[in-house]
């Protein structure tokens, strides 16, 4: 299948609007909620009492703000877009295990280093929502697999534009620093192995002539726009 030039009716994948959806209705309802705000943090505290629903529901709660709220939902929709453009729906759901091994690695190191004395009990309870791990996951898959070029290059604009954010605390081992290069670093590993294993399938497919043209293509992404 060519995908630079996918069916239009991708963009209007159940992933991209679902999860547009989800997080407009909860966002612009509980954004400025802190009773549910504090619930849905992705804190030690709640990681060990309800860890699954946290994850989930933080990942719905943007800004309270409500034009900022839209505005970053929007940002993340066409992400998501972008994904199932290339990977199709299903595949697409892989991109959550940013927002998981993000959360795990930066809360388990601060566990560890609370523990040890190196940081604040306090911060066990810090308030923490938002999918920025998973779109930080997104927009590198996207850098690595995007079926168009300009879906890769807005993508990595976007990343670096997002880049101080990203690492701003990393020296000291901060929480958000760390959950977003964990993050980056599943989504990047992510692409890469599904990018690989579509090649690999349509080479398996692939007899005569044609094969070796395949193997030739396998190491890069389309580039036709």
């Amino acid at each position: 299948m060519d995908l630079s030039r996918a069916p239009t009716r991708r963009w209007l994948s159940p992933v991209t609007w679902g999860f547009a959806l989800l997080a407009a209705a909860s966002s612009l309802t509980y954004g400025d909620d802190h009773a549910v705000n504090a619930w849905a943090s992705t804190n030690l505290a709640n990681m060990g009492d309800h860890p699954v629903e946290a994850l989930i529901a933080s990942a719905f709660l943007f800004d309270a703000d409500p034009w900022a709220c839209l505005r970053s939902i929007a940002f993340t929709g066409a992400v998501l877009a972008f994904l199932v453009i290339r990977f199709g729906n299903m595949r697409v759901a892989l991109i959550a295990a940013g927002q998981v091994l993000g959360t795990l690695v930066s809360e388990g190191l601060l566990a560890a280093r609370i523990a040890a004395g190196q940081a604040d009990p306090a911060l066990r309870t810090t308030l923490d929502v938002g999918p920025s791990y998973v779109i930080v996951s997104a927009l590198a898959a996207v850098v690595v697999a995007g079926a168009q070029r300009w879906h890769r290059w807005t993508a990595l604009a976007a990343l670096a534009m997002r880049a101080p954010h990203i690492t701003s605390g990393l020296t000291t081992l901060g929480v958000t620093p760390v959950g977003h290069v964990t993050a980056l670093s599943t989504g990047l590993l992510l692409a890469w192995g599904l990018r690989s294993s579509d090649a690999r399938h349509r080479l398996a497919h692939v007899t005569g002539p044609d094969a070796e043209k395949v193997a030739g293509a396998s190491t890069v992404t389309a580039t036709t726009t």
